[in-house]
């Protein structure tokens, strides 16, 4: 017994030395990763990324920087309030350049700190508003005079503060365009993923008929139009991590509608689409886009409306001479998932 005692008490002196842990070497997990996690537990997947944004700037959260949904171009008028350091409300509006199902890109008139958390009201009927929190991720940009773009990420995504429903990205895999739409009877707004019917149904009645959860019956949906009406700028938009869908084998849908490029650093071009597949789509602009320039579109485009902006690549781009005009191939690119 005497032993066994003795033993305890050098082992509570002298701890066995366990070996440091080594440095991991960061990782991204790429799309052809994909098949060599498949047998993992889901658990073991879901981690937390550490993601640069911006610089000086890290963010850590178990699935930030993996876009959740589609980013509409819609402006809104919100009502934001914060509280400074000495303990003073401050409450400004703003307006949303971007929104998405967790967050948005909005502009405000004031210098906000990253990390400071709002409080987000938006107008509703009568005098109901809707409410929820925020915090800012960074400022993304500047828009003189005194202007200021920030990216905000909603804290209770369960609010529905956009009152927009937001479909799985997946589910746009097979589909031909993308429009913000909302129900004529409920006025309820939902991005909706077109097929080839419902595309060339648009083309000619500028309207789909489709099923309405909210009203539980079928119901006629048209395009949704922006809440505020002023003229349009450029808004930053995040980069992301992307990867160019090689869909050549798939069927163009013929369809001459409109289509609106927008390319960092340019101004936004109307173009008209000549056909359309699940993997991309061809137009005709005014303006050259060289092959492998990265840029965004939004088609079927109506100006005034809630447009959702796609990355795209230009994979051809021919001159036509005799009118003036470039034709250019472009392919969707697809950025990351959060599965």
């Amino acid at each position: 017994m005497a032993f066994f005692q003795a033993a305890r008490k050098r082992k509570r002196q002298h701890p066995p030395q366990t070996a440091s842990p080594k440095p991991c070497p960061s990782r991204v997990i790429t799309w052809n990763d994909k098949p060599r996690f498949a047998s993992l537990p889901a658990s073991f997947l879901r981690v937390s990324l550490m993601l640069e944004l911006f610089p000086g700037h890290t963010m850590t959260t178990e699935s930030d920087g993996l876009r959740q949904s589609d980013r509409v171009s819609l402006r809104i008028p919100v009502e934001a309030s914060w509280a400074t350091s000495t303990g003073t409300v401050v409450k400004h509006t703003a307006e949303t350049l971007l929104v998405s199902r967790n967050g948005g890109v909005v502009r405000l008139n004031e210098k906000l700190s990253t990390g400071q958390e709002l409080h987000l009201r938006r107008h509703q009927d009568g005098d109901h508003w809707k409410s929820t929190r925020a915090r800012v991720v960074a400022e993304i940009d500047q828009d003189p005079p005194h202007h200021f773009i920030y990216a905000i990420h909603i804290l209770d995504p369960r609010s529905d503060f956009w009152d927009i429903e937001f479909p799985s990205l997946h589910k746009g895999e097979e589909a031909l365009a993308r429009l913000l739409m909302e129900c004529s009877f409920c006025q309820r707004r939902e991005v909706v993923y077109l097929d080839e019917l419902q595309l060339k149904s648009f083309e000619v009645r500028k309207c789909v008929a489709r099923i309405c959860k909210h009203c539980d019956s079928p119901s006629i949906w048209i395009e949704s139009l922006s809440e505020a009406r002023t003229p349009d700028d450029g808004a930053a938009k995040p980069a992301a991590e992307d990867r160019v869908i090689p869909r050549r084998n798939r069927t163009r849908v013929k369809a001459r509608i409109l289509a609106c490029i927008r390319r960092r650093g340019f101004q936004e071009e109307i173009a008209v689409c000549e056909d359309l597949s699940k993997g991309g789509i061809s137009f005709r602009s005014r303006n050259q886009y060289p092959e492998g320039t990265r840029a965004e579109v939004a088609v079927p485009f109506t100006p005034g409306t809630g447009a959702i902006f796609v990355p795209i690549r230009i994979v051809f781009s021919q001159a036509m001479p005799t009118a003036g005009l470039y034709r250019h191939g472009a392919a969707y690119i697809k950025p990351p998932l959060d599965t």
